[in-house]
């Protein structure tokens, strides 16, 4: 238009002030057109990040995660996993966008989360195992009805670590005093001085209320704290423990009401994965066991240096072959 109206005798600046643009950028659009052959231009930087992912990487994310033994894996784990195999070394973030870009991508599991928030019946900051515990008892269902087995479990928060569990068919005191009584001896507390022992949370059941419960708590010097009536928040962890127990993909739903062994021996196999093989969100993806023992710190620091070399092996790559611009992120 303002070529057009110059051939007529319109100065470039009269049409510029009509059509409300700067005569700078028709000079640098006259510019453009004089040294591409168009107006258009593309966006400064290089095509493509220079650590973007290897094309061997996106097919190896592809291939791990179109496994039958990973499709129950969150991205994290997906992540995890597949760096200790030695396959890639990828952020969970990088392992989203690969499959969302090939349409391999969807909820992984059917859960809501919910934030928990620190309560004043609990340490403020736990800074090592067996500062505070927490425990409670779930129902399991049967296949008889209004028959149940229950489940007795006593967690250490800052570690996620299942210290005691046992299952029974009565909900009574002496089955949580037996339950205390190994979580002391597993975690080895009874040559532990008292007041390095354990708080200790848990609800307002009467098994926890029972006077012989709270004698022993007194007995051992540990100091017993009870959630708020009506507020399952004030003792997240042991819930969140149970609500994991329960949506597990393995979880039969329900157990025989007379075969007590049968239910001993889920249980085994099932926390013995839980503390040894569980990656838990709630400690950077360690186990419970790595994160009891101390050795969370260095594997958090390997996963960080392998993925820090990863990203400088991606960088000197697409530094070397310039030419290629496709499969990258």
């Amino acid at each position: 238009m303002v070529t057009m109206a110059k051939r007529s005798g319109i100065g470039r600046h009269q049409s510029c002030e009509v059509l409300q643009i700067s005569l700078r950028r028709i000079e640098r659009w006259e510019s453009r057109i004089s040294a591409t052959g168009a107006m258009a231009y593309d966006k400064p930087g290089p095509r493509q990040a220079s650590h973007a992912l290897l094309p061997f990487e996106r097919t190896a994310v592809k291939e791990y995660a179109d496994r039958e033994d990973t499709v129950d894996y969150s991205l994290m784990v997906l992540s995890i996993k597949a760096a200790e195999a030695g396959l890639f070394y990828l952020s969970a973030s990088s392992v989203r966008t690969v499959l969302l870009q090939e349409g391999l991508l969807q909820d992984r599991r059917d859960i809501r989360r919910q934030g928990a928030l620190q309560k004043p019946n609990r340490p403020e900051q736990l800074t090592g195992p067996n500062q505070c515990w927490c425990w409670d008892i779930s129902y399991l269902k049967t296949d008889v009805r209004r028959v149940f087995w229950y489940l007795y479990v006593m967690l250490d928060e800052w570690s996620r670590k299942v210290v005691a569990w046992r299952v029974s068919n009565t909900l009574a005191m002496e089955q949580a005093q037996e339950l205390i009584d190994d979580a002391i001896i597993a975690e080895g507390l009874l040559d532990v001085p008292e007041n390095q022992r354990p708080v200790v949370v848990n609800d307002n059941g009467k098994q926890m209320k029972a006077k012989p419960v709270q004698q022993m708590f007194v007995d051992l010097g540990m100091h017993q704290t009870f959630a708020r009536p009506s507020t399952p928040d004030d003792n997240p962890f042991i819930e969140a423990l149970f609500s994991t127990t329960k949506r597990s993909p393995v979880y039969p739903g329900w157990f025989p009401a007379d075969e007590g062994a049968v239910v001993q021996g889920y249980f085994v196999k099932y926390f013995g994965w839980y503390n040894k093989d569980h990656y838990h969100s709630g400690i950077s993806y360690v186990t419970p066991e790595q994160k009891h023992t101390g050795q969370a710190d260095v594997i958090l620091k390997q996963r960080k240096k392998q993925l820090t070399a990863a990203r400088k092996n991606r960088i000197v790559y697409w530094r070397s072959h310039p030419q290629l611009t496709d499969g990258g992120l």
